[in-house]
């Protein structure tokens, strides 16, 4: 699979090759996502929960990171496979947006904005899309990316490389404002306060080289 000009994904191997490298991922495993799923007790044995491929070509020495994130299908209790989920800390004093782009696969985005607690949400928004559309999370939200497909989720993501996550809020809370299970969205008893969620789906975009010479866009990353 092509992702961008000079990068391939082997689905079958999971690989990435950027530029002739082979990239390596990191792997979250499923007992790492413990304290964010709806019912940890119904895990019963580990196993990949996803991949991210971090710092590829060609923004290397640039303000912005470019990664890949491989969500394989998996249930547990009921949830469908995600990522943890995370705030981003302010950089500079300022809150920085994020890009997803969909290569393949069916994804679900939550994101969240909390409140005068982690545990109020003011805004919460459901973002479907699938291959050929992105996502921008505005600054401030929170967000988890959901695999609600049968097959492979393999997305990029475009973000200040100064940007780090936090992921403590959705550990204690244990995941977001709600859950996408295979009967729909289930609410989070953990959170206090948390609206009915607004749904959206996430615009078309010919292709990740485009997005990447899209000076309007990416300037948004470092400038919002």
């Amino acid at each position: 699979m092509r992702i961008a000009r000079d990068i391939e994904f082997l689905k079958d191997e999971l690989r990435i090759l950027a530029l002739g490298e082979e990239i390596k991922p990191e792997i979250r495993r499923l007992n790492e996502l413990k304290s964010v799923l709806m019912m940890p007790e119904s895990l019963e044995k580990d196993g990949i929960a996803y991949m991210m491929y971090r710092d590829l070509p060609p923004l290397r020495g640039s303000p912005i990171r470019l990664d890949v994130t491989v969500i394989p299908p998996w249930n547990v209790g009921g949830e469908l496979a995600k990522t943890k989920g995370h705030y981003h800390l302010p950089l500079e004093g300022k809150s920085l947006p994020e890009i997803y782009y969909v290569h393949s696969g069916r994804a679900i985005f939550l994101l969240q904005r909390r409140g005068a607690s982690i545990y109020e949400i003011e805004d919460f928004i459901v973002i479907e899309a699938e291959a050929g559309r992105y996502v921008m999370v505005p600054p401030g939200y929170g967000h988890v990316s959901v695999n609600a497909g049968e097959d492979m989720l393999v997305m990029s993501n475009l973000i200040h490389r100064g940007v780090m996550p936090d992921y403590e809020p959705y550990e204690i809370t244990r995941g977001a404002a709600y859950y996408v299970t295979s009967d729909g969205l289930v609410r989070n008893p953990r959170y206090e306060k948390a609206p009915d969620p607004r749904y959206e789906k996430g615009p078309e975009y010919s292709s990740l080289e485009d997005l990447l010479n899209d000076r309007g866009i990416l300037e948004r990353l470092t400038d919002p």
